[in-house]
């Protein structure tokens, strides 16, 4: 399928784009900060659990289960961080990608944050201490909370920034 955007056309889209940002005018820049805030998150724990011994669990099998676990995340979180400061800075500059991203970002929190509620439940990792458990419940919320805040805050304008497709 071939798409070609005319003069006429390219207006439109703009317009469209326009008016999205328009109904996002007061919330724009406070979710843009909050995807730039999440992403330098996710870059200190990394820093943290790299440089310290955050896995605290006495079990030896079930702290090398989580180890194991946990280093399957680094890359993935990283792909994360770019997803959430491409779409915060091009929220910021009122750039379509900014949209993009931002909801491709939001899609991987709850993607992530599910995994993690997943293997959490069938570790019992929230049974080990209150330590660990609020470590993991807050890990698990903010990427799901945060994932679903994300997903539909821009999901909901999704009307005002289609565009237009020719035959």
């Amino acid at each position: 399928m071939i798409y070609t955007i005319s003069t006429g056309m390219s207006f439109r889209i703009l317009s469209r784009f326009d008016n999205a940002l328009a109904s996002l005018k007061k919330t724009r820049p406070a979710v843009a900060l909050m995807e730039l805030g999440v992403a330098l998150g996710i870059i200190a724990f990394w820093t943290a659990y790299f440089s310290t011994d955050m896995v605290t669990i006495a079990d030896v099998r079930l702290k090398e289960i989580c180890t194991a676990f946990e280093s399957a995340f680094p890359v993935a979180d990283l792909f994360l961080a770019a997803m959430l400061s491409i779409g915060g800075f091009g929220l910021l500059k009122k750039r379509l990608y900014g949209y993009v991203f931002s909801l491709m970002g939001g899609a991987v929190l709850i993607f992530l944050g599910l995994l993690d509620v997943s293997f959490n439940l069938q570790q019992g990792i929230y049974l080990l201490g209150s330590g660990e458990a609020v470590l993991n419940i807050f890990i698990n919320a903010m990427c799901l909370g945060f994932g679903s805040f994300l997903v539909l805050s821009i999901w909901k304008n999704r009307g005002k920034l289609a565009l237009p497709q020719t035959p």
